[in-house]
This record gives structure tokens, sequence and C-alpha cells, in this order.
């Protein structure tokens, strides 16, 4: 595919969008929570706590950065995908910590392209909604295709690390470094995108990791409104909730999820939550990392899918993913 140059004049043909494939890097050797927090005196309380909401395993990345993280997440997707620099019109990057980026004026996105001899018609980045930026990453690379006729495959790229150890541990998840990408492609043959509902709730913008209000209403509503948007993406592609047998968490509070899931009468069998023991929460990636892991096999077998994020400063989102048929 030659990536376009100037956008279409008149409005194009009805398509939809899919997740072609997906892959991510997690570096280094997997840490144990149980090492992590003797070496740096958590408290036994918070320990049991994290413990207990189901986490252990993460990964860190104090050597690699976030511009290699991610290169090294899309050349796996090249080796396992084949896609070719020409096939890609378009890099949307999306991270959540504020110093995952590199200095000015390098650009990640930018330097993605190049390692990968894409020539793109836009290249930017999403970082507002934290976590549940990559949902929008989604929306964003659907309203491309729909200014550029010719564009037919976007390239997601998420990429974040932890700079200070003692926020690695949050209330009911342990974060990982990491790196995640997705190849969203136009009218795909594997499989549809359906809702992508996005909520953000702006009163919280100050984020709950060092504001005690924000963590207390998160702690007594976070799940009033993943419930509301997981509603509302339910009804935005025309089925019921128990029409869906494939549900993608975010990968934290394991436990949390299993109470959540218990009051919607969802059944445990169609919760995928290996990944909050067994990797992390590793930010935008988590979609990419669960979608690689299980998700896409599942949409391949017939499964209807649905990935739910959360991001401490209020932002919330869930998107559905079908078979083609």
């Amino acid at each position: 595919m030659t990536p376009p140059t100037t956008a279409a004049t008149n409005s194009p043909a009805p398509f939809t969008i899919g997740i072609e494939a997906a892959a991510y890097e997690l570096p280094g050797e997997r840490q144990d929570l149980n090492d992590w927090a003797q070496h740096h005196k958590l408290p036994a309380e918070r320990f049991d706590m994290i413990r207990n909401a189901g986490c252990r395993y993460f990964h860190v990345s104090p050597d690699i950065d976030e511009v290699e993280l991610a290169k090294r997440a899309v050349a796996r997707l090249q080796e396992e995908q084949g896609f070719k620099g020409g096939d890609i019109g378009a890099v949307i990057h999306v991270h959540t910590g504020l110093f995952s980026v590199p200095p000015a004026p390098r650009s990640l996105p930018m330097e993605v392209a190049t390692a990968f001899g894409i020539k793109p018609v836009w290249a930017g980045s999403i970082a507002q909604l934290n976590c549940s930026s990559i949902s929008v990453a989604i929306q964003m690379a659907k309203a491309l295709m729909n200014v550029h006729s010719q564009l037919h495959s976007v390239l997601i790229v998420s990429s974040d690390r932890v700079f200070i150890e003692r926020f690695r541990v949050l209330q009911a998840s342990i974060l990982s470094d990491g790196a995640g990408c997705l190849l969203v492609t136009r009218n795909s043959r594997r499989n549809r995108v359906g809702a992508t509902a996005v909520r953000n709730y702006g009163s919280w913008y100050l984020g709950s990791v060092t504001n005690n209000a924000v963590k207390k209403e998160m702690f007594n509503l976070e799940w009033h409104y993943t419930r509301k948007v997981m509603k509302e993406a339910v009804a935005d592609c025309g089925m019921a909730l128990s029409d869906f047998s494939c549900i993608l968490p975010y990968n934290s509070n394991h436990s949390g999820w299993k109470a959540f899931c218990g009051a919607m009468a969802i059944p445990s069998s169609t919760l995928y939550s290996d990944n909050i023991l067994n990797k992390g929460h590793s930010f935008g990636s988590d979609l990419a990392i669960n979608l690689a892991d299980i998700g896409l096999s599942k949409v391949d077998a017939g499964a209807h899918l649905m990935n739910i994020t959360e991001s401490d400063n209020g932002s919330f989102s869930a998107l559905t993913l079908h078979p083609v048929n």
C-alpha cells in the first residue's frame, strides 16, 4: 500500500475496522512481588492488599527505554504478521506516564516509523486518558481512515515504564514496564471492532496515586462507572452482555473483578484474568498483551469479546470485538 498524501474529498464507502494482529514486549526476567516487597520494605499491610488482589509477577526495564521497548514490540508483530513498512499509513502512539517519552525534539512514533520504513500520512501521540487512551487510539484509527480513503492499515504502539519504584504498587495492582502494538486494518477479514465506549470524569483529573480524595471517590465509584461503560458498549453494538464469552480486564485487582462479575452475573469462565497474576498491569499495553495471549484466538473461534480499561484519572472505556461474520 502506498500511503496517501491527500485527504479524500468525497464520503468514503462504508467500512469496518478490525485488529489484524497484536504483539508485545515485556523486558527481562519476570519479577516477583515477594522479592520486591522485601527489597523496598513494603509495609506488611500493603503487601497483603496487593497479594490478596491477585497480583504477584511483573517486569522491570531500568536500562531499556520506551522507544526501544516499542521497537521490540513492533519487530515481534512484524515477525509474526509479516507487514511491510509501505503497508502502514499512520502511526498512533499511546502512553500513560508523563516521562514515558523521549525528550524533545525526538518523537517516539516517528522513530518507530523510521525504524520500520513507514512513511505515515499522520503520526502522533495520545496520553490524556492514561490507560484508556488505547481505546481512543482505535477510534482515531477509524477517523483517519474515514478522511484518507487510501489508508488501509494503522499501527498503534503503547509504551510505558515506572520511574519511581514506590509508585509501582497501587491500591490493588502492580505496574509492569513494557510495550504493546496493534495492527488495525480497514475491512479486516479476521475480526470487526464493534463499539468503543469512552467516558472521562474530569473531577478526578488529579489522579488517585497521590490524591487521597480522588482515591476515596474512585474506591467507591470505579465499579459503578465500569458497569456503565460496559452497558453502553453493549447497547451500541446491539447485543446482550450474555452474548460476550470473552471479557478482557485491565490487568489489576483480580479479587475486585471476581466480585464484580458475580454481581453482574458474568460467568467466571468468561473473564480472562490470568495475566493479572502472571504479568501485572502494563498501562495501555494490557489490550495488546491480552489479545496476543488469548483474545484474538477466542474471536477467531467465534467468540464476541469485550475489553475494559480504567485509568486513575477517571477515564473508562469498553471496546467490543466480533467475528467478521
